[in-house]
């Protein structure tokens, strides 16, 4: 292969989408014009790097190729001829909202009232059990609104977390990943959970999803 085709396959690999070529025959790129633009190339890259077009049947020595400059001279081509190559647009960053507002509080609190004492994944996994209701027609669609909806979670009423130090921003950081969805689930779809040394009655009519820490978790 030319060394002016693969500076110019090298450049457009990168904006071939779905392995349809960026350069359709509607632009007027056909693949003749693309022939010419590579032969050009070449010639231009070969003398650039000072290396002769036609060289003797002996060994050719070795050449340092500038590959930036290489995508210089084939773009300097394509704009000469008329022709452009599309724009890359970079996928946008999804905000993360870490706002410390009563709604991160309540997951925060919740966090520490019902595992304070579980790993980061039975923390997490008890934080999106929140969020998944939060979701769910089933339950009220707010943070707070879950939190403290009547006869779900024992005694947060009376928790009063001390919202400073190390455990406090944990319990934080946690809220702000299960609020985002930055975490891959750690229980799925579970709506329901209860620590493995009871057996509350609504268990024996939920699907079990599986156990975390000390909690087991249910849809």
């Amino acid at each position: 292969m030319s060394l002016g085709r693969k500076a110019f396959l090298s450049l457009t690999a990168a904006v071939v989408l779905g392995g349809a070529a960026i350069l359709p025959m509607a632009t007027g790129f056909a693949s003749e014009d693309a022939e010419a633009v590579v032969a050009e190339a070449d010639a231009e890259l070969l003398a650039a790097a000072g290396i002769e077009s036609d060289p003797s049947d002996g060994p050719v020595e070795e050449r340092v190729i500038d590959l930036d400059r290489q995508a210089e001279i084939v773009d300097e081509i394509l704009a000469r001829d008329g022709h452009r190559l599309p724009e890359i647009e970079e996928p946008a960053e999804t905000a993360i909202n870490d706002t410390r507002d009563e709604e991160l509080d309540c997951l925060a609190k919740v966090i520490s009232n019902e595992a304070r004492g579980e790993p980061r994944s039975g923390q997490l996994a008890v934080a999106q059990v929140v969020m998944n209701r939060v979701e769910s027609p089933l339950f009220p669609n707010s943070i707070c609104g879950v939190v403290y909806q009547r006869a779900q979670f024992s005694n947060i009423r009376g928790h009063h977390p001390r919202r400073s130090g190390a455990q406090w921003e944990r319990f934080v950081e946690i809220a702000i990943d299960a609020r985002n969805g930055i975490s891959q689930p750690v229980v799925g779809e579970a709506l329901f959970f209860h620590a493995n040394y009871v057996r509350p009655a609504f268990a024996r009519r939920k699907t079990r999803l599986g156990q975390v820490g000390a909690h087991i978790f249910y849809r």
